[in-house]
């Protein structure tokens, strides 16, 4: 649940950004009461798709306290138009204040120049790691290279990598810090790496709250110090999970219990970790 609260606000920040405008969520009633947490109910606004009754819908406990928007039917019918339509029923909270128009947004991957590399497989690598080193993604790779099985590479195995230059290409540099633009795709590890420096370090310079949680447009300070290769998978406090990790294994690696590290991530299921999650260890 956690996960999805933090991909939620990331996707409803851009939006915001994006657009100038305010932004509300839809949701069913499972969601919205189950799913989404308070902070994200105390900054948006619930448009609710409810097909009963809405009237009673006061009675029933969600993270909001009201609703501007329900969708009480799928099966309406709306003169001139055949067929089953939605309807809805607004308050007036529903409409912007701001009625000027969107303005238009660059793609941040306009005009992107790549150049490829030949990278060698090494013991452990993983293709979402590789990808994430480089810029790029795992669907690229395996499309560049013809592989059949994304989860079947083997050391010694050469592969073609088309990077990407806004991995590194935007940033503000002064006299011993750096200012980087997060791009789309980028990961605290990922940015990290390329500059040579632990994931704890760009977290504490930053005051990053949730290192899993960074969105494009936002500027991370990283102090140019230590221009070392790190291991990508062990960084100071964190951990980046691999392929068959399990939370219990991480725990026994790190001598900690499976109930400290949920309790330190805010993993509701514990069974629930995947490859390229970044785990606070200690």
């Amino acid at each position: 649940m956690e996960e999805s609260n933090n991909i939620a606000q990331v996707f409803l920040e851009s939006v915001k950004r994006l657009t100038n405008k305010e932004v509300i969520i839809y949701s069913d009633l499972s969601n919205a009461r189950d799913r989404f947490n308070r902070s994200i109910a105390d900054n948006y606004e619930l448009w609710l798709a409810y097909y009963g009754d809405y009237n009673n819908l006061a009675d029933v406990e969600t993270s909001w306290e009201r609703w501007i928007g329900v969708q009480y039917t799928d099966r309406g019918n709306v003169p001139g138009i055949a067929g089953n339509v939605d309807r809805d029923l607004y308050t007036e909270n529903i409409f912007l204040s701001d009625t000027s128009e969107i303005p238009n947004t660059p793609n941040p991957n306009d005009n992107v120049n790549t150049e490829t590399v030949f990278y060698t497989i090494q013991l452990g690598d993983t293709l979402s790691e590789i990808a994430s080193r480089y810029g790029t993604t795992v669907q690229e790779l395996v499309d560049i290279n013809n592989l059949t099985n994304p989860n079947l590479i083997y050391p010694g195995e050469t592969l073609r990598v088309a990077t990407n230059s806004t991995v590194h290409g935007s940033e503000t540099r002064a006299t011993g810090s750096i200012t980087y633009t997060v791009q789309r795709g980028n990961t605290l590890s990922q940015i990290a790496s390329s500059y040579g420096v632990t994931v704890s370090h760009i977290v504490e310079i930053n005051n990053i709250q949730n290192p899993n949680l960074i969105y494009p447009g936002e500027k991370l300070r990283i102090t140019e110090s230590a221009n070392t290769t790190l291991n990508p998978v062990i960084q100071n406090n964190y951990y980046t999970v691999q392929r068959g990790d399990t939370l219990a294994g991480i725990a026994r690696r790190y001598g900690v219990t499976v109930r400290y590290l949920a309790n330190l991530n805010g993993i509701g299921n514990p069974n629930l970790i995947y490859p390229g999650q970044l785990l606070k260890v200690s």
